[in-house]
């Protein structure tokens, strides 16, 4: 193979890497249409987005029947979820080695679930975003949150592999890999896009990026 055909096709090689990356963080999933806003007199669910530092969580009101809490507080007023890597989030390990890994090499991921009294605006130190979804929306979400767990047999969620960081908080195990284009803060946005925000997951890397999405809704 001559020297211009090796070049050729090494510069062939790198146009496509770009293309594919500029349509990865170009391309952005039309939203659920009839979902968001709600439609007038629909029946409605309020959600919170909050910006922790680094990461995203996304907390509401509990109703009748829902139980989504911590075991030892599954009917408290409010809940939030998160979603990360399971060794920098879980076991607490900020290390540079646990970062790199976190970002380059797909790995064991975990849901945080919080239970508390107050609402999120009160209850956190951090920005809270508030949201009105469609009650189909919100139902969307939900089950985007509940895919997110690892279950048994019967379709509920494992027990918890350990406390959490605040109020009364689990950690459970999770289904999907984490990795730096599939973090905590684009899954966020995936589930409010699940609910029929107008997001752009692929645009939300940093939990930043995520609340300047949100600042106009």
């Amino acid at each position: 193979m001559s020297r211009k055909r090796k070049i050729a096709i090494l510069l062939g090689v790198l146009l496509g890497i770009a293309v594919a990356i500029a349509s990865y963080f170009l391309y952005c999933p039309s939203p659920v249409a009839g979902l968001f806003p709600p439609p007038p007199n629909a029946k409605t669910r309020t959600i919170y987005f909050v910006q922790h530092d680094w990461h995203s969580g996304l907390a509401w009101a509990q109703r009748d029947k829902e139980n989504f809490g911590a075991e030892a507080w599954k009917d408290a007023p409010f809940v939030e979820v998160g979603w990360g890597d399971r060794q920098f989030y879980f076991a607490g390990d900020q290390s540079i080695p646990s970062m790199l890994r976190a970002v380059f090499i797909p790995s064991d991921s975990v849901m945080h679930v919080a239970s508390f009294v107050e609402s999120p605006e009160q209850f956190f130190k951090f920005p809270v975003f508030k949201i009105e979804l469609s009650e189909v929306g919100f139902q969307n979400l939900f089950t985007y949150v509940k895919q997110t767990f690892s279950v048994n047999e019967t379709g509920d969620r494992l027990a918890a592999i350990g406390k959490g960081q605040y109020g009364v908080s689990n950690f459970y195990a999770a289904v999907p890999r984490y990795f730096s284009l599939f973090n905590c803060n684009t899954w966020a946005a995936e589930a409010l896009r699940q609910a029929g925000v107008s997001i752009c997951p692929n645009r939300a890397l940093l939990a930043k990026n995520l609340a300047e999405q949100l600042k106009p809704q």
